[in-house]
């Protein structure tokens, strides 16, 4: 998709260059040529964002992100001490990666999916620097990030659920946050809030269209009556069909986006230090219709999991046999 802004010969600077995103990328190689490929960490950083922020690649929400990331990623190299791009190896790159996250004054272990954002959008400024024509040993090239998913979840209890509702009130701003946690309620996966959109919610039956992806199956689940509220209010004020309902101006997000709004919300409601995540109220409320049924299959179906040892993993549960799910399951639950 083509980057927002002026086309070609509508805007110019006061250097009458034109400020189209074609030229603006050829106006950067021609400067980074002209001053002979700076390797200084902060001139690198300033070159590949401008790269990437006008560039043709991905939505101009993905290109936010991952300037956002370069530029975390040359504040981690200036406070460790790394001046130049030479000086940056397989293990400087890996640091970076694992370096802990800061929230509420805190530092925590990244999650997954930060650790695995960070990696490609550094992979992504390098990519970038050898578009523009700069000849350097790429570092990243076999860093891997390696996810433990056997780690028990930290489930949410009701009351934790309570108090992620009071951090997220319906009306602050436009209810995103309301209507992200809503979501999760609902048993949506991180990859795939981002994803539902107002012609996937039924606030006459109460239930959500989530559209799945490589790690969970489509389905349709129920809303608990907070999550019927929050989104009857948010609807009222969106556009379209294809509107995405977690996002303020109605375009698809990021993973790594969902899971920042996340962690803010836990901010807001005093449990940051917690270590609660999207998975943790999908365990909650997945764990109501575990002690409803007496069946780990429905909390399964609800989680959209292929097995019940993923299912087992998240509610804390031991000693069951995998077992391939039939997805048209069908289950009753409470809605709290």
């Amino acid at each position: 998709m083509a980057a927002l802004g002026p086309r070609h010969g509508e805007q110019f600077n006061l250097f009458g260059h034109c400020m189209c995103s074609v030229c603006r990328v050829l106006q950067v190689m021609y400067l980074v040529a002209e001053q002979n490929y700076p390797t200084d960490i902060v001139s690198f950083g300033e070159i590949v964002t401008e790269h990437i922020h006008h560039s043709f690649e991905g939505e101009p929400s993905t290109r936010r992100e991952a300037v956002r990331h370069v530029r975390r990623f040359v504040r981690w190299c200036k406070q460790q001490g790394y001046t130049d791009i030479t000086q940056l190896k397989h293990e400087e790159i890996e640091a970076f990666v694992h370096s802990p996250t800061v929230m509420g004054g805190r530092a925590r272990k990244p999650g997954p999916s930060t650790m695995r954002n960070r990696l490609a959008n550094i992979k992504r400024a390098f990519r970038s620097a050898r578009q523009i024509g700069y000849e350097v040993i790429d570092p990243t090239i076999d860093v891997v990030v390696m996810v433990d998913r056997s780690v028990d979840v930290n489930i949410c209890t009701t009351a934790n659920v309570e108090a992620l509702r009071t951090g997220s009130p319906v009306g602050l701003f436009d209810a995103t946050y309301a209507v992200l946690l809503a979501l999760a309620e609902a048993g949506a996966a991180n990859g795939e809030i981002k994803d539902v959109r107002a012609c996937d919610v039924d606030l006459d039956e109460g239930v959500v269209h989530l559209h799945g992806n490589a790690r969970v199956d489509e389905r349709v689940n129920p809303l608990t009556e907070w999550g019927v509220s929050v989104l009857r209010e948010r609807l009222q004020h969106v556009s379209g069909e294809d509107y995405v309902v977690a996002n303020s101006i109605g375009t698809q997000c990021s993973e790594a986006t969902v899971s920042q709004m996340f962690r803010q919300i836990s901010a807001y409601a005093n449990l940051g230090n917690k270590g609660f995540n999207i998975n943790s109220v999908r365990g909650w409320r997945a764990r109501l219709i575990y002690d409803d049924t007496g069946r780990i299959q429905d909390a399964a179906v609800f989680l959209g999991n292929r097995s019940l040892d993923a299912t087992a993993t998240l509610l804390g549960m031991e000693d069951r046999k995998s077992t391939r799910l039939n997805s048209s399951h069908e289950w009753i639950s409470r809605m709290p």
